[in-house]
C-alpha cells in the first residue's frame, strides 16, 4: 500500500506538471485530493498537513486564485502555530506559511499586514541556517516589493541587493528572482539602461533553468520588453511581447495577473507606435483581468482605469 505522504507528494508533483502544461483545472483538482489524503492519514496539527497546505497555497497563488491561496496559507499558519524552534522542519514550515500569506496580502494591497508577515518570516529564517538561500531570497524580494509599492524605494533597493548577494553563485531561479525585482525597481525609477541589463540577466538565468516556454520566463520577457519600450527599441520589444503573451495565453488561465501586466505593457508600446485603438483594447483587457482578480477598489485597477481614459 502506498504511503499517504508519498501519495500526497506524488499528487502534488502531478499538479505542478499540470499547471506548467496549461491544465489549471486538472492541477487544482489533483492537488485538492492531496490535502484530503494527508488529512485522513495524519492527526490534526501534523506538519505534513502544513506542508501540503503550503504547496496548495503556492499553486493557487501561481494561478491567480487568491481566495484559495489565502485559505490554505491561513490553514498552514494555524497548523504551525505551536512549533519548536529546535525542529528545522517545523521552522521552515512556519516560515513558508507566513511567506505564503504575506504574498497574498501584498497582492491585495494590504501592505501593513504583508510587511509584518514578511519580517516575522525573515527573522525566523535568519536564526535557522539552511543549506539553500531560496526561502530568504524569496522573502527579501517579497518585502522589497511591499516597500516598492509603499514608495520606500531605497529600502526596496537595499533588500533586492541583499537578495542578489545572498543568491551568491547561483545561476538559476533563485538569482533570477532577485535580478528580476531589481529590474522592476529600475523600471519604476526610470533607470532603463541598468534595468535592461538586470532584466536580461534574469531572463537568461531563468530560461537556462526552466526552458524557453515556461510562464516565469515569459514574465521575464515582458519586463525586458517594457524596459526596451522606454528605451525606444520598439521592434525588439514587440517581438518579446507577442512571444510572451502567446506563451501566457497557452499555459495560464484566462484571468491571470501576469496576462494583465503583459497586456498593460504591450498597450504602452502600441501607444508609442501611435496605434491608440490597439492600446485601448490591450488596456481594457488588463482592466478586466485586474478587476476580476483584485476588485474594483484596488489601486492597480484605478491605475488601469486612468490609463484607459487616455486612449478614449
Amino acid at each position: 500500500m502506498l504511503d499517504p505522504v508519498a501519495d500526497a507528494r506524488r499528487r502534488l508533483g502531478m499538479a505542478r506538471r499540470f499547471a506548467e502544461d496549461g491544465r489549471a483545472d486538472d492541477a487544482v483538482a489533483i492537488a485538492e485530493t492531496a490535502v484530503a489524503v494527508i488529512e485522513q492519514a495524519r492527526p490534526e496539527g501534523h506538519p505534513d498537513i502544513a506542508a501540503t497546505c503550503i504547496e496548495l497555497s503556492m499553486l493557487h497563488e501561481g494561478l491567480s486564485q487568491y481566495d484559495k491561496a489565502e485559505k490554505y496559507a491561513r490553514k498552514a499558519i494555524v497548523v504551525t502555530e505551536e512549533y519548536s524552534s529546535a525542529d528545522e522542519r517545523q521552522v521552515r514550515l512556519r516560515v513558508g506559511a507566513l511567506g505564503c500569506l504575506a504574498t497574498v496580502e501584498r497582492i491585495r494591497d494590504r501592505l501593513g499586514s504583508a510587511e509584518v508577515l514578511y519580517n516575522s518570516a525573515l527573522e525566523m529564517a535568519a536564526k535557522s541556517p539552511w543549506p539553500s538561500p531560496a526561502e530568504q531570497v524569496g522573502l527579501m524580494c517579497g518585502l522589497g516589493v511591499v516597500y516598492q509599492f509603499g514608495g520606500k524605494l531605497g529600502e526596496a533597493e537595499r533588500l533586492f541587493q541583499q537578495a542578489v548577494t545572498l543568491a551568491g553563485n547561483d545561476r538559476g531561479v533563485i538569482a533570477a528572482n532577485a535580478w528580476h525585482h531589481l529590474a522592476e525597481l529600475d523600471l519604476l525609477r526610470g533607470q532603463f539602461v541598468a534595468g535592461e541589463s538586470h532584466a536580461a540577466r534574469a531572463l537568461g538565468m531563468r530560461e537556462n533553468a526552466l526552458g524557453p516556454n515556461h510562464p516565469a520566463v515569459a514574465r521575464d520577457r515582458v519586463l525586458l520588453a517594457a524596459i526596451l519600450t522606454r528605451l525606444g527599441k520598439l521592434d525588439i520589444a514587440e517581438k518579446l511581447f507577442r512571444r510572451s503573451i502567446a506563451t501566457l495565453e497557452r499555459i495560464l488561465p484566462e484571468y491571470h495577473y501576469d496576462l494583465a501586466v503583459a497586456c498593460q505593457e504591450f498597450g504602452m508600446l502600441m501607444a508609442a507606435r501611435g496605434n491608440v485603438a490597439a492600446a485601448g483594447r490591450l488596456t481594457q483587457r488588463c482592466l478586466d483581468i485586474k478587476t476580476k482578480l483584485l476588485g474594483r477598489n484596488h489601486p492597480e485597477v484605478a491605475q488601469a482605469l486612468e490609463t484607459l481614459a487616455l486612449f478614449n
